[in-house]
């Protein structure tokens, strides 16, 4: 059975970094590395103990790209697709298709459709005033 290795404070404060930045935990990284985790336990509390300042994971930045073991994915990048444009035909703009006009003067009613031109309704109009 071979022996641990025996390491000095700042070879475990070392270690220490590294399984914080790996972003994995304790006991994730430990046996990853094949370190007993009971034995990086007991260097933890002793470093703490030797006021060694020991960070938590969420202290250190677990997406810096400098870091040994990351991924590397590939990504495709696809260009936006646009939905076909739908050709609507250029109305003419006196045309508003969400209107009617009904007018009524005594016994007279005269309605006015969606299409109708905006001078001939204007010289409608303005005949009309005469008998009003």
């Amino acid at each position: 059975m071979p022996y641990p290795i025996r390491r000095n404070p700042d070879e475990w404060m070392e270690l220490a970094l590294e399984c914080r930045k790996s972003g994995m935990s304790d006991k994730q990284w430990c046996s990853a590395n094949d370190i007993k985790y009971y034995t990086f336990s007991s260097a933890l509390k002793k470093l703490r103990r030797m006021n060694y300042e020991i960070p938590k994971a969420k202290d250190l930045d677990i997406l810096d790209l400098t870091l040994p073991k990351q991924d590397v994915v590939k990504v495709d990048i696809v260009n936006d697709i646009q939905p076909p444009m739908e050709h609507i035909p250029e109305v003419a703009p006196h045309i508003d298709n969400s209107h009617m006009i009904e007018i009524k003067l005594g016994d007279v009613q005269i309605s006015l459709c969606n299409g109708a031109d905006p001078e001939l309704v204007a010289r409608t109009l303005s005949a009309l005033r005469s008998f009003v």
